[in-house]
């Protein structure tokens, strides 16, 4: 075996982080103790990740000069050792895997360390607060750390003394996720201060798919993972700063800091967006559609007469102030009422996004209405007294995404002077890769933010949506593959996503989501003039596939299972040709999702949980009388998808996998399915697969050998970003409350 390459020193993997030259293995910051032989296998195959080591090179490199006469044993052992430490496994492997008959190689993406800043202060000259490159010295983790407790103690005990005066300048700093780990904006709440100001809780993806939370305490550097948070929807905060409530996999659970214990409060209703304490005896739970109470002593949750989005409760406990959706304006406003008493709501301001109420900590008694317009961050101050505006919007940030179908919004307050927000960064672009993952084209505008686009049948155009941080939605995009020639194919407002294709491309179908009303599948034409055509109303609709004979749309009423919104999904199709009525085809206690015919039309593909993890399945589709699927379900993959395409002569079935790989599985349809052994491709980043909340997907070239993946074009992505004595931000460094 040839010596080996010299690495980049550090490497991170799912939750792993590791150092080629000292061997040093960490899982979220924690040393893994790794020696001998099980540290030189893991060292050999991540040299060269993908390739495949025989068993034969293993021991020559492993027994150099020895005589070793039980081999098979020792090498047996020292990967079973390694798999252990990685917490891997043989049958379902996620990082180590044997190849039958040839050796052993390493499939879990690989990404090089990077140094990120932790602290950051802001100048006492510049009133904004854009984020500046920070001094190289404070890029020491021991520095950074002294520092960081420095100012965040100081500022607590000095705000907290009787009559103090505020801090001149306010003090910024960044929480990034652990190693392997991302951030990514949401229609829901997905990261919060504590009331103390002294922690952010926030959700970060893995390659998977799968959102797990995080704590991060202001006197450390390193966040720490919740346990049992795996597939995390919503979260926020118990007002002692001492537990988070999630939302977990259909359930409310409360957890608290110290400890692994949780308490299940009850089941979750579907797409909620945000909750908040009531009263020590009830919480509030919040979606776009209906506003429930539970009991925090648990119990089943139970709906309000009246829809109260993004609640949070005034300090004089009596008053709720929330946002609620303006028909006449087709907007937003703020507004606060006492709970259950319509009566009482008066309306505050126009927003794009929920409206949080923060105390200020220079002018007692007072604070400030904070809130989104055209991507910049607002403070406008507020009597909580008198609940009337005592003064002009003052701009804090700008860039900052929002979600305007559901109100969500990338921020957070603390009722002690500090708040967070998620900076925006533009840096995707889709890309035209080769089987082995090598660029050999771009499509479309750079420096956006997308993670999808679709080709249309005569591999003309394709279609893509694109996040507007101003707008808070992601619009359909056409481009046009041989000139690369984009244009937005509508200016009016609401959110467009997940485009198909008709046939014969002249007609896309796509979600269609606005404010108040769960998203639908619309249909139009490509051209300027062109006219939207909803179909018939059903729930939740999210679009997947278009038949080849032009007669049915496929789709959803969620995401696929690792990113499902506390509800089960179901497959559903909408037949063209019989009134466009909406007809379930899969409707089972599984999470069905991401449905797409097969060439020639006699198959729905899928992906399923029924095994414990979502998978592709084929089953025969029946489209005379009644559309049915029908018979044998069909195993496709073993090893957990996301995603899924078929090459156009139904030869090769595409899938995106849980480790981020794209595999191709050889396919024979008739008479019966037949599937060979998934070969991997190439990896799609996690970074880029969270760009924006948006349906997750790549496609093919009709003959299978390109493929449209969306790509990272900067290595400068979305950071939390903390602001302690955020007030001494606001213009003249000062508050312009009234008391």
């Amino acid at each position: 075996m040839s010596s080996q390459p010299n690495p980049s020193p550090k490497v991170l993997f799912g939750p792993y982080e590791f150092e080629h030259l000292s061997g040093d293995l960490r899982k979220f910051g924690n040393r893994i103790r790794l020696q001998g032989k099980p540290l030189q296998v893991l060292t050999i195959l991540i040299a060269k990740p993908g390739e495949v080591f025989s068993r034969d090179e293993l021991q020559r490199h492993l027994w150099q000069g020895t005589t070793f006469v039980d081999f098979e044993q020792g090498l047996n052992t020292a990967v079973n050792k390694l798999r252990q430490a990685l917490g891997d496994s043989a049958d379902q492997p996620r990082y180590i895997e044997t190849v039958p008959g040839k050796g052993y190689r390493f499939i879990a993406p690989l990404e090089r360390a990077s140094v990120k800043a932790v602290l950051e202060m802001a100048a006492p000259s510049v009133p904004r607060i854009e984020p500046n490159k920070p001094r190289e010295w404070l890029r020491l983790p021991f520095v950074a750390g002294a520092a960081l407790i420095v100012i965040g103690g100081g500022y607590w005990l000095d705000s907290n003394r009787p009559g103090a005066a505020a801090p001149v300048q306010p003090a910024r700093f960044t929480v990034v996720p652990p190693s392997g780990y991302v951030l990514q904006p949401g229609p829901h709440q997905t990261f919060a201060l504590s009331p103390d100001g002294t922690h952010l809780a926030f959700t970060a993806m893995d390659a998977s798919g799968a959102f797990s939370a995080f704590v991060r305490d202001f006197n450390s550097i390193e966040p720490r993972l919740l346990p049992g948070s795996e597939g995390v929807h919503t979260l926020f905060w118990a007002p002692d700063s001492r537990s988070v409530f999630l939302t977990v996999r259909g359930k409310v659970v409360r957890t608290p800091l110290e400890g692994d214990a949780r308490v299940v409060l009850g089941d979750s209703p579907g797409f909620l967006f945000s909750g908040a304490w009531l009263s020590p005896e009830r919480l509030l739970l919040s979606s776009s559609l209906a506003t429930y109470w539970i009991s925090t002593s648990g119990g089943a949750p139970e709906p309000l007469q009246e829809n109260y989005q993004w609640p949070q409760i005034l300090p004089d406990g009596g008053h709720i102030l929330y946002l609620g959706w303006d028909s006449q304006k087709n907007g937003y406003r703020a507004r606060v009422a006492r709970l259950n008493d319509q009566g009482s709501a008066k309306d505050l301001l126009e927003s794009d996004s929920r409206v949080l109420y923060t105390a200020s900590v220079s002018n007692r008694g007072t604070g400030y209405l904070m809130y989104l317009r055209s991507g910049n961050l607002l403070a406008q101050p507020f009597d909580p007294r008198s609940l009337r505006l005592t003064g002009e919007a003052m701009p804090l940030v700008n860039k900052v995404s929002s979600f305007r179908p559901t109100g969500g919004g990338s921020f957070t307050v603390s009722s002690s002077g500090a708040i967070a927000y998620l900076s925006f960064a533009s840096r995707s672009q889709l890309v035209w890769v080769d089987r082995e993952g090598r660029q050999v084209g771009s499509a479309g505008p750079v420096n956006v933010n997308l993670k999808s686009g679709r080709i249309s049948p005569d591999g003309r155009k394709l279609a893509t949506p694109i996040y507007d941080v101003e707008r808070g939605a992601q619009n359909l995009w056409i481009v046009d593959i041989k000139s690369n020639a984009a244009r937005e194919l509508t200016l009016e407002p609401g959110v467009r996503d997940a485009p198909v294709w008709s046939p014969d491309s002249k007609t896309i179908g796509f979600l269609h989501g606005f404010a108040g009303r769960r998203p639908q599948v619309r249909i139009r034409g490509t051209g300027e003039n062109d006219v939207e055509e909803p179909l018939a109303p059903n729930e939740f609709q999210i679009p997947t596939d278009w038949s080849p004979d032009g007669r049915f749309i496929v789709f959803g009423n969620t995401t696929n299972g690792r990113l499902a919104s506390e509800i089960q999904s179901d497959v559903l199709l909408f037949d063209l040709a019989h009134g466009r009525k909406a007809i379930p085809v899969l409707s089972t206690r599984f999470h069905e999702a991401n449905g797409a015919f097969s060439p020639d039309g006699k198959w729905l593909t899928f992906t399923s949980n029924e095994s414990g993890r979502s998978e592709v399945y084929v089953q025969a589709f029946e489209s005379t009388g009644t559309p049915r699927v029908t018979g044998e379900r069909h195993l496709v993959t073993r090893s957990g998808a996301q995603a899924l395409r078929w090459r156009r002569d139904g030869k090769e079935l595409f899938y995106l996998a849980l480790d981020g790989r794209v595999y191709a599985v050889p396919a024979r349809l008739s008479p019966t399915p037949e599937f060979g052994p998934a070969t991997p491709l190439f990896t799609i980043s996690t970074e880029a697969r969270a760009a924006i909340h948006s349906l997750l997907g790549f496609d093919v070239s009709p003959d299978g050998q390109r493929f449209l993946i969306p790509a990272i074009t900067s290595p400068h992505g979305p950071s939390l970003v903390v602001m302690q004595n955020w007030e001494a931000a606001l213009p003249q460094g000062r508050s312009k409350t009234s008391p």
